[in-house]
């Protein structure tokens, strides 16, 4: 065996078939890369297409079992009369210089090109190796190939290929598929002509299932549509309006399901509960079950359908909306069901089982859904995917589903058994119990109706345990690919569905909820997650998945109510957030008491005028300064002179106790110490350089305005802080020398320069070489559409009102300090890391929201000022600067278009 000692190489080099072992039961080919030939070895060298290859003689060397990553697959063979099962081995040897996960990365690809399509012979299977070395892998050096028929005590059953279909087509249709029909329909119910339409048989067919079934109390016969009888007592007679006039608990939680045995499941977990089923002859029927976990009331439903037809987003849509507009409480919301699992055939860590259950996380994005495809128009084989990404507000849920170790997996085990025994006492006629080991069988369909078998890497695992990352769903593929190998359009759509995966690296992948996911969006649910148990390694609705469905949908069930139990619960923090809540109010009428002896009318006009200058001129420093020479008392006051936001660490985090932990979160990204030296750009008067003090190091603010750097200085002198000083100059030519500081930080300072280049500059020049610089601000998201007329009121209502020119993106902040020897080394969004928005200060309490936005405030404003305790112009000033300003921040950073809490960590080169 040749040893990999080298580093990957820059070009292919030679490609080398060496045969070690020869014989009719067992044959070993290695094939290398190599710079040099050994002549005497040399059997053929190919020309034309295939230069570059080279066909040694056999050689009766060594084989070796040690390897970087190995990789078993079982297949049939035949020589026409004879079909046998062979196992082969992939042993895969890297250079030195590549890395275990890029190994195993590597690995599965390589696999997955080589079995893209069936290889009919031999001759085929080693000519595809030989092309994909010499065609690229660069990092591997070698694979040896073992091959070596399976004896008896070896063999596994090969499982048929039709079984990983989830077409409509029945070859024989039977009463369990009249019911699981009617499954997929409920809530509603479906007419005897419609159920023989889907299964392709005759009417008099479907009724002899439907009686067979309704004696055995699984179905009954409504007006003139049959539909699936649920195990839970179900009040007809309940409107969902009135249910909830009478209801003193209104749910905060809901929970959202598509096929049946998954409702059964998410029924199962909720206690003390009520199941109202509106019906409707011809669809349009809800199905709500209220109830508790812990001490959540929580109310679940059941889709008619999913899908990508126009007749499942519009229905699973506008379930879904209906849901959370009766239900106007609910703040969290969990799409729980099953799913397929995303396998890795060489990586045990990152293999996902039948049984596991994976929650949606954020890696980058929560759910992906792939609506179309791009296509090369001269061979029409898709080149992309065109994607929606989806992700909540807040990561409450990924949070605690993060922190899930210990004692709350016991618990989740414990509340599967519990579910387990409660469903199949209640369901005679299915078996929720997790199937056996034999079961779990992990194929990869090759084309021509053939699959390879492989061996899970993580064979000895037999339990269920959770994973956490994006999950994707992606429209049918019903065009097939045309290639000279001949894949049919179900092996053409496996393949499109491992790119998807890999393209957006998703640990499962589901139907398709896209519009689901949308609703809960567009109703502004700030927390909500999808909870997928593994069904089997498609989408979860295989034909194969129905060993699993069952085990697997308690799996997710369980892992549900398990982290419903640790939410936030309201009742528990009610004295909190109401306190939180006058807190709020208390200080917003302060502000308005604030303002009454101030020339409002005056400073309206003037901030206006100065506005519009700085608009024409490019130069907001006019603006800027009149803004605070009023604001910074309010900032002082209001925000402890930090005029800056924080998501809290946890929900009872004041927002004073959010900002000391950011300020000490920024001291330890630039590595403050006694002994360095720290400049604050645009430091304001000095709050966060007053946290930031006890690090010893030498602090330096520089500010426009000259009251802010009296102030500052005076609190610093009368607390006898003596490493912080301020000085009153422009960040574009500060009066320092060249490689003064060690570190610097913007705390939403930059947002005020029109053009970030100059001051990243003069930020750069002052830097010593190594020198951090830390930036927090708000910026544009890229889901910000200049072209949407509403984006464009909210934001450039902010900019009007704090007198900012326009708010840059993350990109231009980027690409300016690249510009300027800044490169980007660290980035934390600390919405992503604590589960809370930026500007949870303001929209923890919704009283407050009330408030700020309310028209009864308005009025009373308005009279307040007529009568003069209020003063002139006061009404127009807290429409734009008070309650404006904090309306349009939250709803900006609600919709995803603006972000204010990311740090971005630069270093200078």
């Amino acid at each position: 065996m040749v040893s990999a000692t080298n580093k990957t190489p820059t070009n292919t080099g030679l490609v080398v078939l060496t045969p070690l072992v020869q014989s009719t039961e067992h044959n070993v080919v290695r094939i290398s890369r190599v710079s040099d030939l050994e002549k005497d070895h040399v059997l053929h060298i190919a020309g034309g297409e295939h230069t570059g290859i080279i066909i040694n003689k056999l050689i009766d060397g060594e084989t070796s079992s040690k390897c970087d990553v190995a990789l078993s697959f079982s297949v049939w063979v035949s020589d026409g009369v004879n079909r046998k099962q062979e196992i082969r081995q992939l042993r895969f040897r890297f250079y030195d210089d590549v890395e275990l996960a890029q190994k195993h990365s590597l690995a599965q690809q390589f696999f997955k090109d080589l079995v893209s399509s069936f290889l009919k012979d031999y001759v085929t299977f080693l000519k595809r190796i030989l092309k994909l070395m010499q065609g690229g892998y660069l990092p591997l050096h070698e694979v040896e190939i073992d091959m070596q028929f399976a004896k008896d005590e070896e063999a596994i059953q090969m499982p048929d290929i039709k079984e990983y279909d989830s077409g409509s087509e029945v070859e024989n249709v039977t009463a369990a598929h009249v019911q699981d029909v009617l499954e997929h329909a409920y809530p509603n119910g479906l007419s005897v002509q419609l159920i023989a339409e889907a299964l392709r048989c005759t009417v008099k067919e479907v009724e002899e299932f439907l009686h067979e079934l309704e004696a055995l109390g699984v179905v009954q016969k409504l007006q003139n549509e049959w539909i699936r009888v649920d195990t839970v007592k179900v009040d007809e007679s309940k409107q969902v309006g009135g249910t909830l006039s009478r209801d003193r608990h209104s749910p905060t939680v809901a929970i959202i399901t598509c096929l049946f045995v998954e409702k059964q499941c998410v029924d199962a977990i909720i206690e003390n509960s009520t199941t109202v089923h509106r019906y409707r002859s011809g669809g349009d029927s809800n199905v709500y079950t209220l109830g508790w976990i812990g001490k959540h009331r929580v109310v679940a439903t059941k889709l008619a359908v999913i899908g990508d037809t126009r007749e499942a987003t519009t229905s699973a849509g506008s379930i879904t909306t209906r849901l959370l507009g009766n239900f106007q409480n609910v703040e969290h919301v969990f799409i729980v069901g099953v799913g397929g699992g995303v396998a890795h055939y060489t990586d045990a860590a990152r293999h996902i089982r039948l049984g596991d259950v994976v929650v949606s996380a954020p890696d980058p994005d929560t759910y992906v859904f792939a609506h179309s495809y791009t296509l090369d128009r001269e061979t029409e084989s898709i080149k992309g995917f065109v994607v929606r990404r989806w992700n909540p507000k807040e990561n409450v849920i990924t949070k605690i589903a993060k922190e899930m170790e210990g004692d709350m997996l016991g618990e989740w085990n414990e509340l599967t058994e519990a579910t387990l025994a409660h469903l199949n006492q209640l369901n005679a006629d299915m078996d929720f119990s997790r199937p056996p080991p034999e079961k779990d069988v992990l194929t990869l369909p090759v084309g021509g109706g053939n699959v390879v078998v492989i061996p899970h890497p993580n064979q000895e695992r037999t339990d269920s345990i959770l994973h956490l990352g994006p999950i994707g769903g992606m429209v049918s593929y019903r065009k097939p690919m045309n290639n000279d190998e001949g894949e049919d359009a179900r092996d053409a759509a496996s393949q499109l569905r491992d790119r998807f995966a890999a393209e957006f690296g998703l640990r499962a992948v589901d139907a398709g909820f896209d519009s689901v996911v949308a609703a809960v969006n567009g109703s502004r649910i700030d927390n909500w997650t999808l909870i997928r148990g593994i069904a089997d390694y498609q989408h979860g609705q295989s034909r194969a998945a129905r060993t699993w469905q069952g085990y697997a949908a308690v799996r997710a069930a369980a892992l549900t109510k398990a982290l419903i139990l640790r939410l936030p619960v309201d009742a528990t923090n009610g004295e909190q957030t109401i306190t939180m809540s006058i807190d709020l109010t208390s200080n917003f009428f302060r502000l308005l008491l604030h303002f009454r002896r101030q020339d409002l009318v005056s400073f309206c006009d003037e901030h206006d005028r100065l506005y519009a200058e700085a608009k024409r001129t490019s130069n907001h420093s006019a603006v800027t300064s009149h803004y605070y020479s009023v604001m910074s008392a309010v900032i002082d006051d209001y925000f402890n002179g930090n005029f800056h936001f924080v998501p809290p660490q946890h929900e009872r985090q004041t927002l004073e106790e959010a900002l000391v932990a950011l300020h000490k979160k920024v001291a330890e990204c630039l590595k403050l110490e006694k002994g360095k030296k720290c400049v604050d750009i645009g430091c304001g008067i000095g709050s966060v350089m007053n946290d930031l003090a006890s690090t010893g190091a030498d602090l330096t603010g520089v500010t426009i305005a000259a009251n802010e750097a009296i102030t500052g200085n005076a609190h610093f002198t009368k607390e006898a802080i003596q490493n912080c000083q301020i000085i009153e100059g422009d960040c574009h030519k500060m009066p320092f020398e060249v490689a003064t500081f060690d570190a610097a930080y913007a705390i939403y300072a930059l947002k005020y320069f029109v053009d970030l280049l100059p001051v990243m500059q003069e930020i750069s020049r002052t830097l010593k070489p190594g020198g951090l610089l830390l930036v927090y601000d708000l910026i544009k998201t890229p889901k910000y559409n200049a072209n949407s007329m509403e984006h464009r009121k909210i934001i450039e209502g902010i900019e009007y009102s704090c007198g900012m020119p326009s708010l840059h993106t993350r990109e231009e902040m980027i690409d300016a300090a690249a510009e300027c020897s800044l490169q980007l080394i660290d980035a934390i969004d600390l919405d992503t890391h604590t589960g809370y928005p930026f500007y949870y200060c303001f929209s923890n309490s919704r009283f407050f929201m009330w408030l700020v936005r309310s028209s009864i405030i308005g009025h009373l404003i308005s009279a307040a000022q007529a009568i003069r305790i209020l003063p002139k112009g006061f009404y127009h000033f807290n429409k734009i600067f008070l309650s404006g300003t904090i309306w349009n921040i939250t709803v900006a950073g609600k919709m995803g278009i603006l972000s204010g809490s990311e740090i971005l960590l630069f270093q200078k080169k």
